[in-house]
């Protein structure tokens, strides 16, 4: 069941967003369907382009997160992931997790970026030991420990 957090909501109206479920139309047909069954929802309006779930509602909000889990639509997270994110952060962890996903649909789930960078950084330090070249990090060794950095403190926050 995918992770959900509330995006934006008032009285009688919330957006929901479902980032691992993003571009998934199949999936979010299935929301819309189920979800407009239910009674206390005026109309519920998916994109599966950006990844949300708009609802107009006449209950309470936490009746429709829980009608979500009980059917295995999506598990309503307390926190927005991005709520304590720099823009620039927020942006690059976007564009991060968007590369992230669609290398693995590529490869058919045999790899992600973290995977493909490791590799890459181990053939580069093979190439590069192969020359005799044992001085300080290149550029792609200080480089790795910035993302990792970046990757680090992201995971916390989420």
């Amino acid at each position: 069941m995918p992770d959900a957090y509330l995006s934006h909501a008032i009285p009688g109206r919330l957006r929901v967003k479902i980032p691992s479920k993003k571009g998934d139309s199949c999936y979010f047909d299935d929301v819309h369907k189920q979800m407009s069954g239910y009674e206390g929802i005026a109309s519920v309006a998916v994109n599966a382009l950006t990844g949300s779930v708009l609802v107009i509602h006449t209950v309470d909000s936490r009746k429709i997160a829980a009608y979500a889990e009980r059917n295995n639509l999506f598990r309503m997270e307390d926190v927005k992931p991005f709520e304590k994110q720099t823009y620039i952060s927020r942006k690059v962890s976007e564009t991060f997790k968007d590369v992230n996903s669609r290398v693995i649909v590529s490869t058919k789930g045999f790899a992600n970026v973290p995977d493909l960078v490791l590799l890459a950084l181990v053939g580069l330090s093979a190439i590069q030991i192969s020359r005799g070249n044992f001085t300080a990090p290149a550029w792609y060794t200080a480089l790795w420990y910035a993302l990792n950095i970046f990757l680090k403190a992201q995971a916390k926050e989420v």
